[in-house]
């Protein structure tokens, strides 16, 4: 596999064109060679594209506004801007709860439309890919939502957070081999218990075996895995980065370059 930098964790540093080339040279010179777009603030996408291709990162997903994909209009952009930086997903960050309930007849409504853009996206020759939260993990007449996606939107990728699959009573290895074959970016952050709460936590702090994980990624075929943390930081998000990818290429597993 290879390791990214989910640029999520630096979204109070991409907010402009300044900060955004600022933030991706940062990374680079901590050692990525790949980075996940999210949170960025407006940019020119022809901007973006050059100073990717400058410093040599590989896009390996990016989590798009819902209002984007579920135009037919902007997603023809939306495609065009991945082409733009050679980025074969187009990925969700979450459900839009203002959109479709967290309810039997919201996520039936969601998933009619997720396939719809699923096959628009693959009809381009891009793939589509949703990331989980722990609200995934509710349960109506004894199934997930989770799983009703798993089963109901067969062409659809998925970018399975570790985290919030703990944070929402599933065990993240079952789901690894579950989704084998649909997951190409997994999001690896670590799960710590402070005074009864939950936190985020950077990779190697917290309470989950990677000594599981990362070898059963590696055997499903899964591509990248994308370090992030939503916040709980502890020390400036960047060193954050730099700590859970040290704790990542100390560990004894080969790593791609």
């Amino acid at each position: 596999m290879k390791i990214a930098a989910q640029l999520y964790n630096c979204r109070d540093y991409t907010k402009t064109p300044a900060d955004i080339e600022a933030t991706l040279r940062r990374v680079k010179a901590i050692g990525f060679d790949t980075i996940q777009i999210s949170g960025f603030g407006p940019c020119d996408p022809d901007l973006l594209a050059g100073w990717i291709r400058e410093t040599g990162l590989e896009v390996c997903l990016t989590h798009t506004p819902w209002q984007r994909l579920a135009d037919p209009a902007e997603l023809k952009k939306v495609i065009a801007e991945h082409r733009k930086m050679n980025c074969p997903v187009i990925g969700l960050g979450a459900r839009p709860g203002d959109v479709f309930p967290n309810s039997p007849e919201g996520w039936t409504r969601f998933i009619r439309k997720a396939n719809e853009i699923t096959g628009q996206i693959k009809g381009e020759g891009l793939d589509f890919s949703y990331h989980n939260h722990d609200f995934e993990f509710e349960k109506w007449n004894g199934v997930t939502a989770i799983d009703r996606l798993i089963e109901e939107c067969p062409g659809m990728l998925f970018t399975l957070d570790v985290f919030w699959v703990q944070a929402g009573g599933g065990n993240p290895l079952k789901y690894i081999k579950k989704l084998e074959g649909r997951i190409r970016i997994i999001h690896f952050k670590d799960y710590r218990i402070v005074n009864r709460n939950r936190q985020f936590a950077e990779i190697g702090r917290g309470v989950l075996d990677w000594d599981e994980i990362i070898p059963l990624c590696e055997s499903t075929g899964i591509y990248c895995a994308a370090i992030e943390q939503d916040s709980d930081w502890l020390i400036d998000p960047f060193e954050s980065l730099a700590m859970s990818r040290e704790f990542l290429v100390s560990s004894p597993h080969a790593w791609a370059s």
